[in-house]
């Protein structure tokens, strides 16, 4: 239930503070003693208590709370600078309320750069970790856990150290970091909490252990966490537990056990009106039901999850729903449904695995950040030695010098060892950026640098170079017909028998979708049509059964060169386009020549000419 509690993560970092009779009797005063307010209101003592009645109302009492912000904004300019902070900051957790994360970004980023105190700094800190989670802008948010841990050490406020810590722990859950979620959880459970945050901690840290594969059902950590959390009065972590131990029992195979775990539970869960909590529940049941073959019910509970999720709030909740309902009406031979829910499960699939794939981008480049910076302050220490090494041979000489060689090799070894982890990290980020992940060619961005070189290279060296254009007849069909992983088999079997016929200098790309285009250097039309026609007979040759299915595949070809159209990339790929687009007009699987031609006035008119098969 990766990403369920959002709304409890805003909630609890940024500063759950519970009520207490101090704040409700500050409440009350507040409502009903007005008596001499305009001598007080314009005194520093009247603004820092306000600002704190305000503090310990945020949650208790959003309308007091914001009551009170709108009646000290006229006073802003009479504030000190302590004040102006905290009342900048109460506006930033506002902005969080109402859902307004660039405002509340920029506000909390101003305290956290101003010449605040300590604590303030750091409450906005680690606010901003919320906020970074609420946008997904996981590299902003691991960069302010950085500056919190750095801050940790000298604070000594007992409640905004733990509260900092939860923060932590909620956005490496979101970011899936499982192993740190279980770390923070370690260190924050050697104080005493509240019997609340305990149960958001026995919540967490029993997700994170069922995605690591470190529980069984049968764990005395999960009836622990019940118990935690039913003293807490929380119903809904008490469910979501209730639930990770149902998806335990799914995973044993044991749905009988699941449906018993979870069905005495079904109205008090639908009672909490969480949808993501009541999405997960059906989706286990539905699960459950489809093992033991009961089909109908296995319908039933994954069109409620559906419901509960119908904003796709959490995709990965509505992608199980409809791989769910596509097994169910494929085993029905509801084809058309099937392919329905098919086409639906595929598209948040695979916005899933994007999803997944920035954040463990975003969390590589924060370890590449950190690692660069402690090889600073490690090179920095041995610099150090090494000067104190260095004023120590006027004294001892011989001796020394063996030490420095000593440790300028160990220097020497660190260096290498760290460069080539860099490189390491360096080359996989850079593979990312260049290459299309599915044919392993370049993309349509890195495949515009390199074209761009090699066409200023080329005419400067006035050499020949043309360009070949193509793309797959009827792919749609094949998508149709046979499902998307048989059109990925496609796209990456021509791309295979095509570079088996290239040069190793050709520069082969994918600009999107089945639209492909080699850059040839170097070489003619002639040459250029000829290759055009080898990869053409290759595609139409190409033996699709080892796909699973039965078809054919073709591609219209498009070919230029820069004497037709010049040393201009994007002429050169109107061009090529073109002269596609008429391979496609005149029946497909062929390859077209662009040859403009001249009218009597002497402006060139666009023309091409078939090479049919």
């Amino acid at each position: 239930m990766q990403s369920l509690f959002l709304c409890v993560f805003i909630s609890i970092s940024v500063g759950l503070i519970t009520t207490s009779p101090q704040a409700i009797a500050e409440s009350f005063q507040y409502e009903n003693d007005q008596t001499d307010v305009l001598k007080l209101k314009f005194s520093s003592e009247y603004i820092s208590e306000k600002l704190l009645i305000a503090d310990r109302n945020r949650r208790e009492n959003p309308v007091l709370y914001k009551k009170i912000l709108a009646e000290l904004a006229p006073l802003e300019k009479s504030f000190t600078r302590d004040q102006h902070s905290y009342y900048q900051f109460l506006q930033g957790y506002l902005a969080i309320y109402h859902g307004d994360y660039e405002q509340a970004d920029k506000l909390l980023s101003e305290v956290l750069n101003s010449s605040a105190d300590k604590l303030m700094k750091f409450r906005a800190n680690y606010t901003l970790i919320n906020v970074a989670a609420a946008k997904k802008d996981w590299s902003d948010g691991l960069r302010h856990i950085a500056v919190n841990k750095e801050m940790l050490p000298s604070i000594t406020d007992k409640e905004h150290y733990q509260l900092s810590i939860l923060t932590a722990v909620i956005f490496y859950n979101q970011l899936q970091q499982f192993d740190l979620v279980l770390k923070n959880i370690a260190q924050v459970k050697r104080d005493n909490l509240p019997q609340e945050h305990n149960c958001f901690l026995e919540q967490f840290s029993l997700e994170a252990k069922l995605n690591l594969q470190l529980i069984k059902p049968g764990d005395k950590s999960i009836d622990n966490g019940l118990d935690i959390c039913q003293q807490a009065g929380n119903k809904i972590s008490t469910n979501i537990i209730r639930v990770y131990r149902a998806k335990l029992y799914l995973k044993a195979q044991q749905p009988e056990k699941a449906l018993a775990e979870i069905l005495p539970y079904y109205d008090e869960i639908n009672t909490t009106l969480f949808p993501m909590l009541i999405a997960g529940m059906n989706n286990t049941l539905a699960k459950s039901n489809y093992l033991i073959g009961n089909i109908k019910s296995a319908e039933k509970y994954a069109l409620a999850a559906l419901r509960a999720n119908k904003n796709n709030t959490i995709i990965k909740q509505s992608a199980d729903s409809y791989k769910l309902l596509y097994q169910i009406n494929k085993s029905q031979k509801n084809i058309a449904l099937a392919l329905s829910y098919h086409e639906k499960y595929n598209a948040l699939e695979v916005a899933h695995l994007e999803d997944e794939k920035s954040k463990h981008v975003a969390f590589q480049l924060a370890e590449l950040k950190t690692f660069e910076h402690e090889n600073q302050i490690i090179l920095l220490n041995e610099q150090n030695t090494f000067l104190a090494a260095e004023q120590a041979l006027s004294n001892i000489k011989v001796a020394n010098i063996q030490l420095i060689i000593t440790v300028m090799t160990l220097i020497i070894i660190m260096l290498i060892i760290w460069g080539a982890r860099l490189w390491r990290s360096h080359k996989r980020v850079k593979a990312l950026s260049e290459y299309d992940e599915l044919t392993g060619i370049y993309n349509r961005r890195h495949f515009t640098q390199i074209a761009v070189s090699t066409l200023k290279y080329c005419q400067s060296a006035e050499q020949d170079l043309s360009l070949i254009m193509f793309d797959l007849d009827n792919f749609k069909k094949i998508n149709d017909n046979f499902g998307h992983i048989c059109g990925d088999w496609a796209l990456k079997e021509t791309i295979r028998v095509c570079e088996t016929i290239g040069r190793k200098n050709d520069i082969f790309s994918r600009l999107g979708g089945e639209e492909f285009c080699i850059l040839l250097p170097s070489c003619n039309i002639e040459v250029a049509v000829l290759r055009a026609e080898s990869c053409r007979a290759a595609i139409e040759n190409t033996i699709t059964e080892e796909s699973g299915n039965d078809f054919s595949i073709t591609a219209s070809f498009g070919v230029t060169d820069v004497a037709r159209s010049g040393y201009n990339l994007e002429k050169l790929l109107i061009d090529a386009d073109f002269a596609a687009y008429e391979s496609k007009h005149a029946g497909r699987n062929r390859v077209t020549v662009f040859e403009p031609q001249e009218d009597e006035t002497g402006k060139s008119l666009g023309n091409s000419w078939s090479v049919a098969p």
